[in-house]
């Protein structure tokens, strides 16, 4: 209203109200500004509420037509005096429930039938209540309100009977509603096809402090200068965008009443956005701005301000623009057909929809909301959320609908989609419904992200059919399937956690069987049981009367039913134990045990069978519910077969420990392992007292060498104290040991336990050899029923043990190990190369080892001054077990805690850190540095210095063994590493053609050094061709790159290393229809310098990649070469002999005899066993300087990694 009107309104109410007080009338206002009436009207406001607080204390009683105040959600099986009250409402607006009897009016009842249902179906769709499906839920109760069923002014008092107990709810409405226009509004735009929610208006709702407001209806009228056409609906969105109810169209005189309510709570405001959905045609429309004005408020009781009417943006109709689309189908995790859950089901999916961007632009996805139009309450349901890509959405609940908002919104990349799946757990609601319908399309909220419009998603829609999972014109839009909640369920089946067994005779609550019970939903009570017993394997007169105190025990040993008694004297027939007591099973799984007294008719090895047939128990009842259940399976459960046995005991001796040397000084030494074995008794064994049998087989009269012999089970000593046992000589040749236990041994029926028996063993002792066992005599064994307590007779089994021999020390013996490696190349002044591995064996006992002598093996190739340290690594350990660092050619390794296990061994392996290399520095290239155990270093006593300690004799233990020979590293300042690079497809394709790539490699050298190299060996085989010269391959060629793409040169202006034609190549040997050969690069990467060869660098830390060229004809559908890059077999030595002893190991001349220049490498005058065949691979390690080929630094290819000596893997080219 206008501010005159709001004026006159409230003078009006003071008026009134200080009337019914009786307080002094408030003085006229006169003339003032603008501001200086709102300020009055605010007071006014304020006395008004302090008087209609005073005028309600002094009647106690509300002015509206109902005082009754519906307080939750009502269905068929609801029952209360709101279901009464409910009636009395529905036959006052003329909706009957019934025309007489009950429910007729002054004849309304508490119970919520079908009559109730059919009236307030009729109700609903006089009032457009969607859907107008009987349920008394928020929307319905809403107008109620609204029709004055539970509405008052200021404080409504309204009570709720339920049995015997009266609940008194007190809801205080708000005075007070402003609206006003939001201070920004939509953005002037336009207004094409197939929009949804197109805001046009935005609106602030703020509600006095005093009491939240329910806003009834909004009326909107379309203004502007456009039909009302061009809007195929209109809505209203919350602060977030989503819609509030359903659309409404215009009418008449172009309005549309919105009657979907919401609440603005007390003292804050809330967002309403006015929007218009569009149809997919706006041509006869294009250029036509409407806009959407507010006109009026209806929020009941609660007095509006509001400067009606209130216009929002003009919009600017377009036919043209291309928005995106969005396709709705049936999610693939849809339950697919209607279903029925008992209550108490998880996770349980209720519906889904996929949403599928068209092609037009990706689309935001900002919410979604699913309308529950089955007869289950909210209550019945729980933890409700939507979830899309796996990720959980909460929803809130309002008027039946379930809504999630994604955040800042899910991206749905245009061709794409999206699941929208909703999940939640069933709590309640037996014999009701459950049905997520998606109501309306745009309830899966839309915008495009290239456009910002709203989407309308559309369906392919079919006839509609209720709750046929498809999409249809008329709402719901989407159908989804129903949940029917049944009642609760009981399973029974076989508990396999009890299994079969041994019982006893004589003896209660002897385990029958076990029974798994499983319980979904509900609490389900039974009122009788039947459980039928079979008695089998029957040579004696027992039968089923014989079980006796019969009970149904739980898991946690409580007693449920019973004690009764078999029934059933018949032998070899189907006997029954009845339970009577009614037991309430708890909801989830629980194992139940059967147990009874088994009579003394039994007799060993008869069998016991327990069975039920759940379908055939009585008054079964869901106790929520009250609906009667039929337990499942109808055919019968049997659990395990029980066995008959009396107490019963095996011992005997284990074969282990196997015989065995054992050194003296041990304590606690395990001499032989005892097997108690209850596996075939009916009860528990208490084991008091055995007798182990002990032989003195070696040095008469030496028993008492071994002290304080104990049992052990585990950890836990079974004799101590006093009853520790120490033999005697009493007997030359052993005796009987007798061990008391401190407290009996339980052996747990059906286990088996097996006891150690230790003794100390004296260091020093004459006594050599010992075994203990165990003889048959009655009595060696003392042992009883745990429970019955009678004496059992035992089964044992004779054995004399396993023999021990005793001796004063253990062993120790060193050897090359298996890991230790194979010859390889490392590079100077590096640490921790791996050079040998020694294995280190103990015999009879732990031994602690404390030295260890090494030494330079094949002194003539090395010098001590190559080694820098050596370290001794264990297996598994981050730091040295020791450390030795060469004084001439050989150094004692130490160790502080290097424990060799009793009878096993350990590899100790070997790393030495090698010195610096070059001009001026100790090592020497080319030296083989091998370190290896020197089994000759002894003492004087001709003792090994390589010796330990042993851990239980406590005496110094000698190695023993031969000298270790290990293969050892050779070592330069720069080692080379080869790496065969895989051609292309298209490169391994014969094809005929001038400098064709055949093979591609890479050499790296190390950070320590740069590499020099003169000579590729490449090995060629060529099969095909139509005669001998047919085929051929000539012209070889070598590039280098510094890239492994092959394109950036590193030598030259080309990258060709031999550019002089220095490639050796001789047609009728190598490139012939079918010979073999090898062709020679060496290098000169400079164009005109003749036929020099040159070396070529690698620089430290660097990679060069070489491809081999050549020029290939003749090639036909037959032809193949294969190509591989040669290295060499033996190490080059220029020494006299083949051993590589002797000869010059001064590194200052070019005769120098493990490194020289490199057209030495490459003659044949070296040592008989080098040939041309050991100079395929040239290579410095410019320990000098950077490599002329003068210099005495070159070597040639042996055990180079990645280069064995027969050559790299063939590349092979075919046609």
């Amino acid at each position: 209203m206008g501010t005159t009107k709001k004026i006159i309104s409230v003078a009006l109410s003071i008026t009134t109200a200080v009337w019914l007080s009786g307080a002094a009338m408030v003085a006229p206002v006169q003339a003032a500004t603008t501001v200086e009436l709102q300020a009055q009207i605010a007071t006014l406001l304020a006395q008004i509420q302090q008087l209609q607080a005073q005028l309600g204390s002094t009647t106690g009683t509300s002015t509206a037509v109902s005082s009754y105040n519906f307080t939750r959600s009502l269905t068929v099986g609801s029952k209360g005096a709101d279901v009464k009250e409910l009636q009395k409402f529905l036959n006052s607006q003329g909706f009957t429930v019934s025309s007489s009897g009950a429910g007729s009016s002054g004849n309304e009842t508490e119970n919520f039938g079908p009559a109730t249902k059919a009236a307030l179906i009729k109700f609903q769709a006089a009032k457009s209540i969607s859907p107008a499906a009987g349920y008394f839920g928020p929307i319905t109760r809403s107008s109620v309100a609204s029709l004055g069923g539970s509405t008052t002014t200021g404080t409504t008092t309204g009570t709720t009977t339920t049995g015997t107990t009266t609940t008194t709810t007190t809801t205080v409405v708000g005075s007070g509603l402003t609206v006003a226009l939001d201070s920004t509004q939509p953005e002037a735009s336009l207004f094409g096809e197939s929009f949804a929610s197109k805001p046009f208006t935005n609106l602030v709702f703020t509600a006095s402090s005093d009491g939240d407001v329910t806003v009834s209806s909004l009326t909107v009228e379309r203004t502007g200068q456009s039909s009302d056409s061009v809007f195929s609906g209109i809505i209203a969105l919350d602060e977030n965008g989503v819609r509030i109810g359903d659309s409404k169209t215009f009418n008449s005189v172009h309005q549309a009443k919105l009657t979907n309510s919401f609440v603005v709570k007390a003292g804050t405001s809330k967002k309403i956005v006015l929007a218009g959905d569009s149809d997919s045609d706006q041509n006869s429309y294009e250029g036509q701005r409407p806009s959407l004005t507010l006109v009026a408020v209806d929020a009941g009781s609660t007095t509006v301000n509001a400067s009606l009417p209130m216009a929002g943006t003009v919009m600017t109709v377009n036919s043209t623009l291309s928005i995106g689309t969005a396709t709705l189908t049936r999610g693939a995790t849809d339950p697919g057909s209607s279903q029925t859950k008992e209550v108490g089901t998880k996770t349980y999916v209720f519906s889904s929809v996929k949403v599928t961007a068209g092609s037009a632009e990706d689309v935001l996805m900002k919410s979604a909301k699913f309308n529950q139009s089955g007869s289950a309450s909210e209550t019945d349901l729980e933890n409700v959320k939507i979830y899309i890509d796996g990720t959980a959405y909460d929803t809130t609940f309002s008027n039946d609908y379930y809504t999630a908002s994604f955040g800042s919104g899910i991206t749905i990349t245009k061709g794409n989609y999206k699941e929208v799946v909703l999940k939640g757990d069933i709590i309640g609601g037996s014999a009701r419904t459950v049905d997520f319908d998606l109501y309306r399309y745009a309830d899966i909220q839309l915008i495009g992200k290239t456009y910002l419009y709203g989407i309308l998603p559309s369906a392919s829609e079919v006839a509609a059919s209720a709750d046929d999972g498809n999409f249809h014109a008329a709402q719901p839009n989407f159908d989804a399937f129903q949940v029917t909640v049944s009642a609760g369920t009981l399973t029974v089946s076989k508990a396999a956690s009890v299994a079969a067994g041994n019982i006893a005779i004589n003896l209660s609550d002897q385990s029958l069987g076990g029974f798994e019970i499983d319980v979904k939903g509900e609490q389900v009570s039974v009122a009788q049981m039947i459980f039928n017993l079979y008695i089998g394997s029957d040579i004696a007169a027992a039968d089923p009367e014989d079980i006796t105190s019969i009970t149904l025990v739980d898991a946690s040993g409580n007693v449920v039913a019973g004690p009764v008694d078999g029934v059933g004297t018949a032998e070899n027939t189907i006997g029954t134990a009845t339970f009577s007591d009614t037991v309430t099973f708890p909801i989830g799984k629980t194992i139940y045990t059967l147990k009874g007294k088994i009579g003394t008719d039994f007799t060993n090895d008869m069998t016991v069978s327990a069975s039920t047939t759940p379908s055939g128990w009585t008054t079964v009842k869901g106790v929520t519910t009250g609906q009667t259940i039929t337990p499942t399976p109808s055919s019968g459960v049997t659990a395990s077969t029980m066995t008959v046995k009396g107490a019963g005991l095996t011992v005997s001796v284990s074969p282990n420990p196997v015989a065995q040397t054992v050194v003296r000084g041990i304590t606690g030494y395990t001499f032989a392992k005892y097997i108690l074995d209850a596996t075939g008794s009916g009860e528990d064994i208490r084991v008091n007292s055995m007798y182990p049998t002990l032989q003195v087989l070696g040095t008469a009269n030496t028993a008492d060498d071994l002290t304080n012999c104990q049992l052990w089970d585990g950890t836990t000593a079974l004799n101590s104290g006093t009853n520790i046992a120490n033999p005697t000589n009493n007997n030359a040749s052993g005796e009987e040991i007798t061990v008391t236990f401190n407290t009996g041994l339980t052996i747990t029926k059906g286990t088996t336990k097996t006891l150690d028996w230790k003794c100390d063993i004296a260091a020093n002792g004459t006594g050599t050899t010992y075994a203990f066992g165990l003889e048959t005599t009655a009595g060696r064994v003392v042992s009883t029923g745990l429970t019955s307590g009678q004496d059992v007779t035992e089964s044992l089994t004779a054995s004399n043990g396993q023999t021990m021999t005793m001796t004063a020390a253990g062993g120790l013996t060193i050897a090359l190990d298996s890991s230790s490696p194979a010859l390889k190349l490392v590079s100077a002044n590096t640490t921790g190369n791996i050079v040998s591995a020694l294995r280190l064996t103990s015999t009879n006992e732990d031994i602690r080892v404390d030295k260890l002598s090494l030494q330079l093996s094949g002194t003539a190739s090395n010098s001590p001054q190559d080694v820098v340290k050596v370290t001794g690594w264990i297996s598994g350990q981050s730091s040295a077990a020791g450390e030795a660092v060469f004084v001439g050619d050989y150094a004692t390794m130490t160790f502080s805690n290097l424990v060799i296990p009793k009878n096993s061994d350990v590899a100790l392996t070997l790393k030495v850190d090698i010195a610096a290399m070059g001009s001026s520095q100790p090592a020497k290239p080319g030296h083989i540095v091998r370190i290896d155990w020197d089994a000759t270093d002894k003492d004087a006593s001709a003792n090994s210095n390589s010796k330990g300690v042993g851990s239980s004799s406590g005496t110094t233990v000698y190695a023993a063994g031969s000298d270790s020979s290990s293969s050892g590293v050779i070592i330069y300042k720069a080692v080379p590493t080869v790496s065969k690079i895989a051609l292309s497809t298209g490169e391994t394709k014969l094809i005929t053609g001038s400098d064709r790539t055949l093979y591609k490699f890479s050499v790296a050298a190390p950070s320590t050094g740069g590499l020099g190299l003169y000579k590729f060996t490449f090995s060629l085989a060529t099969q095909g061709g139509d005669t001998a010269i047919s085929f051929q391959t000539t012209t070889f060629k070598v590039y280098g790159y510094s890239d492994s793409s092959f394109s950036q040169v590193a030598y030259g202006t080309s990258g060709l290393l031999n550019s002089a034609d220095l490639s050796v190549l001789d047609n009728s040997t190598i490139t012939d229809g079918y010979a073999t050969g090898t062709t020679e690069i060496y290098f000169n990467p400079t164009a005109g310098s003749g036929t020099t060869k040159e070396a070529i660098q690698v620089p430290a830390g660097q990679t060069r990649y070489f491809a081999l060229k050549g020029d290939i004809t003749g090639v036909t559908a037959t032809t193949t070469l294969s190509v591989r890059l040669v290295g060499d077999g033996i190490h080059w030595f220029d020494g006299l002999n083949t051993d590589e002893s002797g000869g010059n190991d001064t590194f200052t001349s070019d005769n120098y005899s493990f490194a020289t220049s490199a057209s030495v490498v490459d003659s044949t005058t070296a040592a008989s066993t080098y040939t041309s065949d050991d100079d395929n691979f040239i290579w410095s390690d410019n320990a000098t300087t950077t490599s002329g080929v003068a210099t005495w630094d070159w070597v040639n290819g042996y055990a180079i990694t990645g280069l064995p000596a027969a050559g790299t893997d063939a590349e092979t080219l075919t046609y």
